[in-house]
């Protein structure tokens, strides 16, 4: 569901205001032209639109070289309502939200929060997500819903979690604990799933989006990889809805530095840096990485090889078009772009001599809030489809 206020019932009127999002600022000479629906029959849609308060005249533009009158210009109403996008992680939480106009006006990231786990997941995410509204001033009219994305078999129709490992669930019907306690309409959904739906409605480029989008999530906590797909322009979840999941467990990121540290000894600065604080996080292999540190790179190299791996099996299986890499991982594509994509293709070159080209592999812009971005993403669906 969603807030009532937002519910546009005419398909004309939703076909208008989405590409009037797609444009972000679009005159009706072009929107009668691109829809297809005479101009007396768009000016009505227009002036229904601007009244409901889903629409505003953005400026009067101009035409170079023309004489003619200026046209009108039309965007979005920013301000019109606001969307919640959260994710879920062991102990962390990572939140974003957006304006009616798709525009991030918030996000924050949550660690060592003790309590979103287990039997306190819904209650805690529910507590953090009220004091963002409130921080934000948020009226409660111009909410629109929230999206919650978390790991593990989510059945986004019926809002249960059948299983979350990582997060201690277990058939737990978390889309109506959170929206009774919020007393907002709540969707969730498979993390991996929220990411592919945000590349979908977020990804910032001037080319459209290819039909067949593999989405791959990595994050330090979770460690199995997630893959969101969207097949045909459709998100792809399975018989139960419970498609995303990869169980193929990500090295351990202790071990890893271990063994780099035997391999190049005690003096390097990721080593320097576990023997003072008993424990590393991802950020800071990568951040020691991007200092040239060996064991970070040696790191880095073996969660290389792991993507590169999960990579060649997905286009064995499914032969994508778009594979986007989001997560945590993301803050070192520097450091790994050139080596996935140079390993990807001779692996691709040694099992498909011909007739396979490889995919177009990117890291999601959004970086580690990829997630909670496309969480907010299933309302964008009911806004604007």
């Amino acid at each position: 569901m969603i807030a009532k206020s937002f519910q546009i019932k005419i398909p004309s009127h939703k076909i208008v205001l989405n590409t009037i999002r797609c444009h972000k600022e679009i005159s009706g000479a072009e929107l009668s032209r691109i829809t297809k629906y005479q101009p007396s029959t768009l000016v009505y849609i227009l002036r229904s639109l601007q009244k409901a308060g889903f629409i505003k005249v953005s400026r009067v533009g101009s035409l170079p070289g023309s004489a003619g009158k200026p046209p009108t210009l039309w965007s979005l109403e920013p301000d019109r309502g606001f969307i919640v996008g959260v994710e879920l992680i062991p102990y962390e939480f990572r939140i974003t939200v957006i304006n009616f106009a798709c525009q991030v006006i918030h996000q924050q990231h949550i660690v060592d929060f003790v309590d979103l786990y287990g039997d306190k997941t819904a209650a805690t995410a529910a507590i953090l997500i009220k004091e963002t509204i409130e921080k934000l001033n948020i009226p409660k009219e111009k909410l629109i819903g929230v999206g919650v994305a978390l790991p593990g078999l989510v059945d986004r129709t019926h809002g249960l979690v059948h299983y979350s490992r990582r997060l201690n669930l277990h058939n737990i019907a978390l889309q109506k604990q959170l929206a009774d306690s919020l007393a907002l309409p709540v969707e969730i959904v498979n993390d991996a799933n929220a990411g592919a739906l945000g590349v979908w409605w977020h990804l910032d480029s001037p080319e459209p989006l290819p039909p067949n989008v593999v989405f791959l999530t990595l994050n330090e906590k979770i460690r199995e990889m997630g893959a969101g797909m969207l097949l045909n322009g459709t998100l792809y979840e399975g018989a139960q809805g419970t498609a995303g999941e990869i169980f193929v467990k990500l090295p351990a990121l202790r071990k890893l530095i271990e063994k780099g540290i035997k391999k190049y000894g005690d003096d390097q600065p990721l080593a320097a840096c576990l023997h003072k604080t008993g424990n590393v996080s991802l950020s800071e292999v990568i951040l020691y990485g991007k200092q040239n540190c060996h064991i970070s790179n040696y790191v880095l190299k073996c969660f290389s090889k792991f993507i590169v791996a999960e990579i060649i099996r997905i286009v064995e299986f499914l032969n994508p078009d778009l594979i986007v890499i989001g997560g945590d991982i993301t803050e070192a594509r520097e450091l790994i772009y050139d080596y996935i994509t140079k390993n990807v293709k001779n692996s691709l070159k040694s099992i498909f001599p011909i007739g396979i080209i490889m995919p177009d592999i990117r890291f999601s812009d959004i970086g580690i809030y990829s997630v909670s971005l496309g969480a907010s993403s299933l309302f964008l669906r009911k806004l604007f489809i």
